[in-house]
């Protein structure tokens, strides 16, 4: 059994950004670094926080048991939002 993950896309245009088990600083650059690039009028500064940052994302658990590669960003459709689990 695999630990727990979760999947990080962008709100703006779908796009899986990364699976991982935790978000960490580096994780959260290039979330920056991508919304920078997909949406300037939404640039976060790294003095906002976490939450500033994850606002422009969806972060959604996986499956632990579920091996299989997360959905394509095109079929990925997520409604409403979470919580950040952290």
């Amino acid at each position: 059994m695999a630990g727990r993950r979760f999947i990080v896309s962008c709100t703006h245009c779908q796009r899986v950004m990364m699976v991982v088990a935790r978000i960490g600083s580096a994780e959260l650059d290039r979330l920056r670094e991508h919304l920078r690039a997909c949406c300037p009028d939404e640039v976060i500064d790294p003095a906002l926080g976490v939450e500033a940052t994850l606002r422009s994302f969806h972060v959604v658990p996986t499956d632990p048991d579920d091996e299989r590669h997360p959905p394509r960003a095109g079929r990925l459709r997520i409604v409403g939002r979470r919580p950040a689990p952290w």
